[in-house]
């Protein structure tokens, strides 16, 4: 307030934010797989976000291997990329960390570019369910003894002249890779389930119209609803991230598929956590036991693993969707649909041009009756020359008379 009036600020302050002007959420009633199917949704950001996601995971792994090699150098030891460190124990270690950086990128991709919540990636409640996680786990740990004995059981029968497991390695080199396994392998397979199981399959799953939108109730957009695609995409990405062949890929490609169909079925990544970590534990405990760290992750395999992972995933998933329905985990996002705040209108304007201007609220005078004016100097007219009273032939006109009237002095 000046002098009693009210001034006004050009351009107004910003307006309270609304509700639906954060990250974006998913309706109540979403599976987990079009949880990436939110407001903001545009088409072409799935394909953005996917890119820039394997950009920052190339980009982050030549800075570490750049970093690897120019520390070798300069302590003038040899460095290849197949062993960065010249040994087992740290390359182990290193490929793990490589690994685990795919899950703060997921998380910086999802924040930034599709603008929704991290803790999407996780489940339909939004966050790591740790209790669930924890049954998972417990769960994969007879499974997976089974799974060994299933293994072992198939070589007897088969005849096969290889031993199940190679001679001791020996304390001195079992104990370090030991430590690193323990270490850094929960987080190298957690990664690799928010990444694939979670990144891609929700933006997979992100496409097709929702069925109460228009165009919603066309094939292409039924057949894109349905957790197929994604978990197809998500399968087969995971295989072709791994260096084998033959056998060994249609073992992992088994492995991804029953993964992700048991992420969709709990409406999160915990059981696919669970089970991935408790199974490359399993892995990498045994590889380190014979000394065989240095061709870990590649190989042909045989048709005994296919059969034996299998069989592991069969009954995991039997288990865990047994106990998940019994225990109601919830697979799809909590509340009512109804009461779901409407998303934002989309403004092409900043919000202060669309408010109307302070000044054209203030209430103009009322129109007045125009005046009729007489056109400029007709007002005023020369006398014709001549003597006037008070005056003379050289002056004819009379003095002005003074302030206050004629008898005024």
């Amino acid at each position: 307030m000046e002098g009693g009036r009210p001034v006004w600020a050009w351009p107004p302050p910003e307006p309270p934010r609304p509700a639906g002007a954060g990250p974006a959420s998913a309706r109540p009633g979403t599976p987990y797989h079009r949880l990436a199917r939110t407001w903001r949704f545009r088409w072409w950001i799935p394909l953005l976000a996917t890119v820039v996601a394997v950009l920052l995971v190339v980009l982050t792994q030549i800075v570490m291997f750049m970093a690897a090699g120019i520390y070798m150098v300069l302590e003038g030891r040899p460095t290849s990329g197949e062993s960065p460190f010249g040994a087992e124990v740290p390359d182990l270690a290193f490929m793990l960390v490589v690994l685990a950086t795919m899950t703060p990128i997921a998380f910086l991709v999802v924040r930034t570019v599709q603008w929704r919540r991290v803790g999407s990636l996780m489940s339909v409640e939004g966050r790591l369910r740790g209790r669930w996680l924890g049954v998972c786990a417990l769960v994969a740990m007879p499974v997976l003894g089974l799974y060994l004995g299933l293994l072992y059981a198939l070589q007897l029968l088969t005849g096969g002249d290889a031993e199940f497991a190679g001679p001791f390695v020996g304390m001195e080199r079992f104990l370090p890779a030991l430590v690193v396994i323990l270490l850094l392998v929960p987080f190298q397979a957690s990664a690799e389930e928010i990444a694939l199981r979670g990144f891609i399959m929700q933006a997979v799953g992100s496409y097709g119209r929702p069925a109460d939108a228009p165009r919603g109730a066309s094939p292409l957009s039924r057949a894109l609803r349905t957790p197929v695609a994604a978990i197809a995409v998500s399968g087969t990405v995971f295989a072709l991230m791994h260096d084998y062949q033959d056998w060994a890929l249609l073992d992992v490609a088994v492995f991804g598929l029953a993964a992700a169909w048991l992420t969709w079925y709990t409406g999160g990544l915990e059981a696919a956590i669970g089970l991935h970590v408790v199974h490359n534990l399993a892995a990498f405990v045994l590889t380190a036991y014979e000394g065989g760290l240095a061709d870990a992750g590649t190989g042909s395999g045989s048709w005994t693993g296919v059969v034996g992972t299998t069989g592991e995933v069969l009954v995991y998933c039997t288990v865990v969707a047994l106990l998940a329905r019994r225990i109601g985990v919830r697979r799809t996002v909590p509340g009512d649909p109804d009461d779901h705040p409407e998303p934002p209108v989309r403004r092409r304007l900043p919000h202060w041009a669309l408010q109307q201007s302070p000044v054209s609220s203030v209430a103009e005078p009322p129109p007045q009756a125009p005046v009729d004016r007489a056109p400029h100097g007709t007002h005023f007219t020369t006398p014709p020359p001549g003597p006037y009273p008070g005056g003379s032939a050289a002056w004819p006109y009379r003095e002005p008379p003074p302030a206050g009237g004629p008898g005024a002095r």
